[in-house]
């Protein structure tokens, strides 16, 4: 999200360098008048997608309320060889959240509830974390609630790997007895706030979520091929099939689950246009299309790029309000620039379709020049600054190697130097603080200080005391830590072709493919629980039991 202009600039200008495939893209219409033509360029931004035998994607631009380009790419059903069109529906995924934020902020409106209620006013069977989580930090992912999704793998059960149910999510959820933060402290993405504001919306309207946003949102505004996936049996005319790259070619990737609100609004590129020109033209109302760009603050007045299902920043000097989308194998991107009057919408049905750089080169075709940006500097003694950091908050390592090009993270992206003791890393920026610290500043907005770290290489001895089995409440299975020739294993126990291998990082910590685990210790040293964490979960705590 945080991706130059300018790198786009490049990156389409390499994409129309590359040799159309074979199938052609649906017909563009006609330019407005005035205007320049730029469906052959956007077709080469969208060459990777127009195979015969290919999964692909829709894309509108809309400038001035004309219509700059829709095309269509790729095949809907690769059983039946259908085409994608302009008119196709697909899933758009967490660019639905946007509609959910819209049907709380029509109920404020009517006065029926308010953005600082304790959502324990509509949801009394959620605990009570000590500080109440306002309806407002759902909207804008401060609650610091544990993301139900990252759950669910936890379990054992990765979204698409079982059909989970509204009441499903709502039952992971209230088990959950610790946050990731006191509410309004962080930003942290969670799809739970979102499954909780369909429910009360349901609770204080008396009408579904589908329902409800169906009369007093698509109707009214003429969205007539937008609808929620309440049911993933139900038949959905035209509807692209989502499917994910594998090494033998694609396969269905499907988001078999009725739970919904976070994700499962089935639309077309056209619908989203629909939306996207009434937000601008406040068609809706102007406390709607106001309240859902409102961007949030933390507790401490530290301000958001995130509002209300919506991200609002600048990017590169222009103003952006956007918000991505991925759900199994669909890929989406909704923005507009309302100084420029122009917005864009993709929608793809291929795991591997990236579409909010596609889009955004779509969009960078017709925004003016950007800027000239002033050249990068280099950082200071890189090889004193590489090493292992820790984040203070949640325990995730970030390990910073040196070569001869610079300085960049394990696994990951080389840094961008900015200053002597700043750098970016993708959209975040790193203030150095000495050798052994440094400040990672993120796109939406957190703080987070990473001090440097002893890497930890324990004995074969020394892993016998991690050795057992680790049980949670929370989510209601035991995951065992066992042993073989190359070090320690954590199996899920009664599944155990669930297993993932245990390097150790620091001090009684553990890398699980990215994920992490964290062993706790009594007054004598001895291993009581672990605590595993990933991006959505903090510290979800497994008492040692044996």
């Amino acid at each position: 999200m945080g991706t130059s202009r300018r790198l786009l600039l490049s990156i389409a200008a390499a994409l129309l360098a590359t040799p159309a495939l074979a199938q052609s893209p649906a017909p563009a219409p006609a330019a407005p008048a005035g205007s320049v033509d730029r469906g052959a360029e956007v077709d080469r931004i969208f060459a990777g997608f127009t195979g015969p035998n290919t999964p692909g994607c829709a894309v509108s631009a809309v400038g001035a309320g004309e219509t700059l380009v829709e095309r269509a790419y790729g095949v809907a059903d690769l059983e039946h060889s259908a085409p994608i069109t302009a008119a196709t529906p697909f899933e758009a995924g967490s660019v639905s959240k946007q509609f959910t934020a819209a049907a709380i902020l029509l109920l404020v409106q009517d006065g029926k509830l308010r953005l600082t209620d304790d959502i324990r006013k509509y949801l009394p069977e959620l605990p009570d974390y000590g500080r109440p989580i306002t309806i407002d930090q759902l909207l804008n992912h401060t609650s610091g609630l544990r993301d139900w999704g990252e759950l669910a793998w936890w379990q054992g059960w990765p979204r698409t790997t079982r059909a989970y149910t509204q009441a499903d999510i709502l039952d992971l959820i209230v088990r959950q007895r610790g946050l990731n933060y006191l509410p309004g402290a962080e930003y942290s993405y969670t799809n739970s706030g979102y499954n909780l504001l369909t429910e009360i919306v349901r609770r204080v309207s008396g009408q579904s979520l589908a329902d409800f946003t169906a009369a007093r949102i698509f109707k009214p505004l003429g969205m007539s091929r937008t609808g929620w996936r309440v049911d993933f049996r139900a038949i959905v005319p035209g509807r692209a099939i989502a499917y994910e790259r594998t090494p033998g070619g694609y396969r269905q990737q499907m988001p078999f689950e009725d739970g919904y609100g976070n994700g499962g609004l089935i639309t077309t590129v056209g619908d989203l246009q629909i939306w996207a020109e009434a937000m601008q033209s406040q068609k809706l109302g102007a406390f709607l299309s106001t309240q859902i760009q409102r961007r949030a603050s933390l507790s401490d007045g530290t301000r958001l790029t995130y509002a209300r299902g919506l991200m609002v920043q600048t990017w590169a000097g222009v103003d952006e309000i956007s918000h991505a989308g991925a759900t199994a194998g669909y890929r989406a991107w909704l923005a507009w620039y309302p100084k420029q009057k122009l917005s864009v919408a993709v929608l793809c049905n291929a795991d591997d379709a990236a579409a909010l750089p596609m889009g955004r080169a779509v969009a960078a075709l017709f925004l003016p020049p950007p800027a000239a940006e002033p050249p990068p500097a280099p950082l200071s003694d890189l090889a004193s600054r590489a090493g292992l950091y820790v984040n203070e908050s949640s325990g995730r390592p970030m390990l910073l190697v040196a070569d001869g090009a610079g300085l960049r993270v394990a696994g990951g992206a080389r840094l961008a130097g900015l200053t002597a003791d700043t750098a970016a890393s993708g959209p975040d920026r790193l203030v150095f603080q000495g050798r052994d610290a440094f400040m990672d500043e993120t796109l939406e907005g957190n703080r987070y200080l990473f001090r440097r770290t002893p890497l930890w290489m324990p004995g074969h001895a020394a892993l016998t005391s991690f050795l057992g089995r680790y049980y949670s409440e929370e989510i209601g299975v035991t995951w065992r830590v066992e042993r073989d020739a190359a070090g320690l294993l954590l199996r899920l126990e009664d599944r155990p072709q669930t297993t993932i291998r245990m390097s150790p990082i620091y001090q009684d910590a553990f890398n699980l493919n990215g994920f992490l685990a964290r062993f706790r210790r009594d007054a004598q040293g001895r291993i009581v629980a672990m605590s595993l964490g990933s991006n959505r979960v903090r510290d979800l705590r497994l008492r040692k039991i044996g």
